[in-house]
C-alpha cells in the first residue's frame, strides 16, 4: 500500500504537468496563429486578437462558477469530460470560421471549456496533494506551460507554413485535450478520496523545515484594501503576460525573419519554464513575496533589452528570455502569495475572483496591444507600458506584504 501511495503522487504531479502543458502551455504559443488568421480573412491582427480576448474574459466569468461547483461535490472528472468537449467543439468552430463574428462565438464556447481547466484547478490540484515542496512542485508543474509552448511555437510555425493554419490549429486542439485526458482518467482533486493524505501533512504537523512555509489564514475580505491592491498587482502582471503573444510579429516589426520571431517567443517560453523552477524553490526558501520581487526585477531587465534593441538575434533573444520571468509571478507567484495570505481554506474561494481578474486584463491587453501596433505600427508603447506596469507591481507587492504582516500580527 506504501508503494502504491507513492505511485499516486508521482501519478498526480504527472498529470498536473501535462495538464498544465496542454491548458496553460499551447495557450501561450497562441501567437503563431495571428498572422495567418488576419491574412486569410483579411483583417488587421487587433480583430484576430479580439476572440482571444473573447475567450479569456469567459474563462475569468467562468471560474468562479466552478469553484462553486467544487464546493457543492460536483465530481472533477464531470467537470474536466465537459471542459474537454468544449475545448474540441470550439477548436473545429474557430478553425473552420468563415469570417471573424463566427471566429468570436466559438471563442466563447472555448472560454467555458478552459474555464474548467484554468490556473485554478490545476492550483488545487498540487495544494491538495502537497505540503511537503509544495512551492518547488508548484514550480515543477507549471513549468510545462513554458515547456510546452517553447517547444510548440517553432514546431506550429513550421506545420502553418507547410499544410497552413486551419489543419495546425484543429492538430493543437487535439493534442490540448489529450494532455487533459490523464488527470481527468487517473487522479482525483483530493487524495482523501482514495484513502490518501497530501505529502508532508505529518512534516507541517510537526512543524517541519521540510513542509511549505506557514499560511497566514487570514480572512478573505474582498473590500478591503489588502485584496484591492493583490487586485491591481495581479491587473499589472497579467498586461505584462499580453505581450508575450506578440512577440512573433514584434520581431519581425524590427526586421527580422519570421523563425527569428519564433525564436524569441521560443525564448521567453524558456524564461518562462526556468524562472518557475527558480520562483518555486525560492518560495520554500525565502518566502513568495521574496521571490517574486527578484523575478520583477528580471522581467524589467528584459524588456529594457527588447525596447532598446542594440542590434542582432542574441541580444533580443536575451531580452525575451528575461522577459519570460513575469510568467512565473503570473501564475506560481500570485497563487502562492493568494494561498500564504489566505491559507488552504480559502484559497479556492479567493482565488476563483483572482482568476475573473486575470481574465479581464488578458482581455484588455491582447487587443489593446494588436489595436496599438495597428495605430503606431510599433510596439514601443506597449513594452515602455510593460516597464511602467512592473514599477506598480511592486509598490503593491510591498504594500500587501506591510498590510499581510500587520493584520497577522
Amino acid at each position: 500500500m506504501k508503494k502504491q501511495g507513492n505511485f499516486m503522487y508521482v501519478l498526480a504531479a504527472v498529470c498536473t504537468c501535462l495538464m498544465a502543458c496542454g491548458a496553460m502551455g499551447m495557450v501561450n504559443a497562441y501567437g503563431v496563429f495571428y498572422k495567418p488568421m488576419a491574412d486569410a480573412m483579411q483583417v488587421g491582427q487587433g480583430s484576430i486578437t479580439l476572440h482571444m480576448s473573447i475567450s479569456n474574459l469567459i474563462v475569468g466569468l467562468g471560474t468562479p462558477f466552478v469553484a462553486k461547483m467544487i464546493s457543492r461535490n460536483v465530481r472533477i472528472k464531470n467537470i474536466l469530460i465537459a471542459g474537454a468537449v468544449l475545448i474540441m467543439v470550439s477548436g473545429f468552430g474557430i478553425a473552420l470560421a468563415p469570417n471573424t463574428l463566427v471566429m468570436n462565438i466559438a471563442a466563447a464556447v472555448r472560454g467555458v471549456g478552459f474555464a474548467a481547466v484554468s490556473m485554478m484547478i490545476i492550483t488545487m490540484f498540487i495544494g491538495n496533494w502537497f505540503v511537503r515542496y509544495r512551492g518547488t512542485l508548484t514550480g515543477i508543474a507549471l513549468s510545462f506551460s513554458g515547456i510546452g509552448s517553447a517547444i510548440a511555437s517553432p514546431i506550429l510555425s513550421k506545420l502553418i507554413e507547410s499544410f497552413g493554419w486551419q489543419k495546425t490549429y484543429i492538430g493543437y486542439v487535439i493534442f490540448i485535450v489529450l494532455c487533459i485526458i490523464p488527470s481527468l482518467l487517473f487522479v482525483p482533486l483530493k487524495p482523501q478520496d482514495i484513502g490518501l493524505r497530501p505529502l508532508g501533512e505529518d512534516d507541517a504537523r510537526e512543524g517541519s523545515a521540510k513542509a511549505a512555509p506557514a499560511n497566514l489564514d487570514l480572512p478573505y475580505t474582498p473590500k478591503s484594501p489588502l485584496f484591492a491592491a493583490l487586485v491591481v498587482l495581479v491587473l499589472c502582471i497579467v498586461l505584462l503576460t499580453s505581450l508575450s503573444p506578440h512577440l512573433s510579429s514584434l520581431a519581425q516589426a524590427y526586421g527580422y525573419a519570421a523563425s527569428a520571431g519564433a525564436a524569441l517567443l521560443s525564448a521567453s517560453m524558456i524564461g518562462n519554464v526556468a524562472s518557475k523552477f527558480l520562483l518555486g524553490a525560492l518560495s520554500d526558501r525565502i518566502g513568495a513575496f521574496r521571490g517574486v520581487i527578484l523575478m520583477l526585477a528580471t522581467t524589467v531587465a528584459g524588456l529594457v533589452l527588447i525596447l532598446l534593441n542594440p542590434g542582432g538575434t542574441l541580444p533580443l533573444m536575451a531580452g525575451g528570455f528575461l522577459y519570460g520571468t513575469c510568467f512565473s509571478i503570473g501564475s506560481l507567484g500570485i497563487s502562492m502569495i493568494t494561498r500564504t495570505i489566505y491559507g488552504d481554506q480559502q484559497y479556492g474561494q479567493a482565488y476563483s475572483v483572482i482568476t475573473l481578474m486575470t481574465s479581464v486584463a488578458s482581455a484588455i491587453g491582447l487587443t489593446l496591444i494588436g489595436f496599438l501596433y495597428d495605430m503606431t505600427g510599433s510596439y514601443a508603447v506597449s513594452v515602455t507600458g510593460g516597464i511602467v506596469l512592473a514599477a506598480v507591481s511592486l509598490a503593491c507587492l510591498l504594500f500587501i506584504q506591510n498590510q499581510a504582516k500587520r493584520k497577522a500580527a
